[in-house]
């Protein structure tokens, strides 16, 4: 696993539901093995390997694999034991049923419900969002049935869109890094959304394997990058090398990638995009960032962009996010307020 930094936003958060179950940062860090006071500066961070080691000793100390974070706790040993009834089933779509039914069995728990529309599927979660007001297990939550299934195939799922039944965070920013696709706020409902012909790929792993993968499992899932590899994923990639008004077209980005326009028109049809599409969220995930730093006036941030009317731009942000540019900019500074305090 790749010694990357993970954002303070996701030590922070887990910090706050050990502190609601009684337990002090200094016996979590003491009982992790870490330097005392690595996290007395508010800006540090710590590599993916310290991370996995306090995430599973927050689970072993306080015996709650939901961190705190919800009324009801699930007691550790939880998310093993849903992984050994799940290892033997044929398919990922078997996997993810058989793991739906698991969760049912706990009144109060956290589970998800599985729906397919077309050429696609929707994995949501069941939760009160408004149980998690820093939105840290819905986070966690997203990214370890992601990379759970990913694991199970042994390839990285495509992801298609999450959706988040509430409004951005003030690290929204971070979503891309940690789901490497479009991220949509203010929805009905919090979910993944993967292309349906992946419910049929065969679960590759093996009961050794597993046991080799609970040693660290579900902490080291958070700790990961995205094991997303799809032909998006590798445009988004590509894009972030970039200035925005720098962005390659479709033939030098399909020649960059080795492959044909055609191939990656085709491609990028059957994970429900388009390269136009991709450039588009490109545009916005930079209009997002400049907006919360709050040093460029909307209409300059729009002709940045490229946008000839600012309305077009107010109009093509709400569509992306959930809120006109106005609104988002509001909310960061709030964020940012909140988080001074």
């Amino acid at each position: 696993m790749a010694d990357h930094p993970i954002p303070r936003p996701f030590i922070d958060a887990p910090l706050k539901g050990l502190q609601r179950l009684g337990y002090s940062p200094a016996q979590l860090l003491s009982h992790a093995g870490l330097v005392a006071d690595c996290l007395a500066d508010p800006d540090a961070t710590l590599t993916a390997t310290d991370y996995t080691r306090l995430m599973d000793s927050f689970w072993r100390l306080t015996n709650d694999e939901l961190m705190g974070l919800y009324p009801t706790p699930s007691h550790y040993g939880t998310f093993a034991m849903m992984c050994k009834a799940i290892i033997s089933c044929s398919t990922l779509g078997h996997a993810l049923h058989r793991g739906r039914r698991f969760y049912q069995l706990f009144n109060g728990v956290p589970g998800i419900e599985i729906s397919q529309d077309g050429q696609t599927t929707r994995i949501e979660l069941q939760m009160h969002s408004e149980l998690d007001p820093d939105h840290f297990l819905s986070e966690s939550l997203l990214v370890i049935w992601h990379r759970l299934s990913s694991w199970l195939v042994g390839q990285g799922i495509p992801l298609l869109s999450v959706g988040c039944a509430y409004p951005a965070p003030p690290h929204a920013a971070l979503y891309q890094d940690l789901f490497a696709t479009p991220v949509r706020f203010n929805q009905t409902a919090t979910y993944l959304l993967i292309p349906r012909t992946c419910l049929a790929l065969p679960v590759s792993q093996t009961p050794a394997s597993l046991r080799a993968f609970l040693r660290h499992s579900p902490a080291d899932l958070l700790a990961r990058p995205t094991p997303h590899e799809s032909t998006t994923g590798r445009i988004r990639q590509l894009f972030r090398r970039y200035d925005i008004a720098e962005l390659p077209d479709l033939a030098t980005s399909a020649a960059l990638l080795g492959i044909s326009g055609a191939t990656l028109r085709r491609r990028l049809h059957e994970e429900q995009t388009s390269f136009q599409k991709l450039k588009d969220e490109c545009r916005l995930q930079e209009a997002s960032l400049r907006l919360a730093r709050q040093d460029s006036s909307i209409r300059e941030i729009a002709d940045y962009l490229g946008y000839t009317e600012t309305s077009t731009f107010h109009r093509a942000f709400r569509k992306w996010i959930g809120l006109t540019p106005g609104e988002y900019r509001l909310q960061q500074r709030r964020g940012h307020y909140d988080n001074q305090e």
